[in-house]
């Protein structure tokens, strides 16, 4: 990818997207800035292909040019409270802070991997494509060959599924 090879780059993107979008998501909500800011993380990773450096965990970089795109995105978006927060004296997490932070969201995620165990492939593919693609209950049914209102069961059922898998859990 960085001597000028564009399947290389479509290839990076088409297998890191969804873990820079899942990872991402968790940080900001708001979709239409985490899916703007993975394209400019990817458009700006291009332009500057031929500067950048080798490195050892290329999702890694990406998912940091990921962060920065994002905050930037959200600086000019929300400007009142960037510059309040750049106000106050600068707070620097230690070391601990992050390696706590870092295991509990690793936890998070090996537990919803689990709980997503418990689903069928199809309700799995539903809650991907509802949830994390944005699709509504047709676009869906088209994807899958079937009636919106099975989609609307089946992602239903899943939640459900879900439901009950994290509140036993959470009682342990």
């Amino acid at each position: 990818m960085r001597a000028g090879d564009a399947d290389a780059l479509k290839e990076l993107y088409n297998s890191l997207y969804q873990d820079l979008f899942t990872a991402n998501f968790s940080v900001c909500t708001r979709r239409d800035i985490v899916k703007d800011s993975i394209h400019d993380a990817f458009i700006s990773i291009w332009v500057h292909r031929d500067k950048l450096p080798s490195v050892s965990s290329p999702g890694g970089y990406i998912n940091t040019c990921v962060r920065r795109k994002m905050i930037d995105a959200l600086r000019k978006e929300y400007p009142l409270e960037s510059a309040l927060l750049n106000a106050g004296t600068p707070y620097e997490f230690s070391y601990e802070e992050v390696v706590i932070a870092f295991q509990e969201q690793e936890e998070t995620r090996q537990t919803i991997r689990e709980a997503l165990t418990h689903l069928t492939a199809k309700q799995k593919e539903a809650i991907h494509l509802r949830f994390f693609e944005n699709k509504n209950y047709d676009e869906i049914a088209r994807l899958q060959g079937c009636e919106p209102r099975t989609i609307y069961n089946r992602v239903y059922e899943a939640v459900e599924r879900l439901r009950q898998y994290f509140s036993v859990r959470h009682t342990r």
